[in-house]
Formats: structure tokens, sequence, C-alpha cells
């Protein structure tokens, strides 16, 4: 099993009309892939009901790995969803 960080997010306008996301919410979840990651974390927040434009996926090996992380070069691998592609 690994670790994922799901972060939804929804398309929104500024007071300046230029867009922005903003995060509605984000779960941890241990799964054994990207694809199983994702469903897992739509149950757990009712993404029906949040109906996010996007969702970013990013594999944490830990909960300290961006507070102890000796090599810059190993970033968490980031993978995202939208609802416009």
């Amino acid at each position: 099993m690994t670790n994922y960080r799901v972060s939804f997010y929804k398309d929104l306008l500024n007071s300046d009309g230029h867009s922005f996301k903003c995060l509605q919410r984000q779960v941890d979840v241990q799964s054994n892939g990207l694809s199983q990651a994702v469903v897992l974390a739509e149950r757990l927040v009712d993404n029906e009901r949040l109906n996010a434009d996007c969702i970013e996926v990013v594999h944490v090996s830990d909960h300290h790995e961006f507070e102890h992380r000796s090599n810059p070069s190993s970033a968490p691998c980031k993978h995202t969803w939208s609802r416009a592609s």
C-alpha cells in the first residue's frame, strides 16, 4: 500500500476577474495506485456534493516527508485531473 494526499479544488474568479484554484478538501489515503486513491478520497469527501473542478494526487512516503527531506530532487510526484480535460 502507498500513501497519497488527494486535494479537491474549485476554479473561482477573484475580484479582478482572474481565475484561481481554491482548495476545498484534502485527505490522505492508502491505496494500491493513483486511480484507487482518487476513488477512495472521493468517497470520503462526497465529491458529488463537493463538485470539485480539479483533483490533485501526490504520493507521500510519510507525514514527515516535507519537514525532513534530505534530497530536494526527490520531490513527491503530483498528478492532476480536471473536469475541463
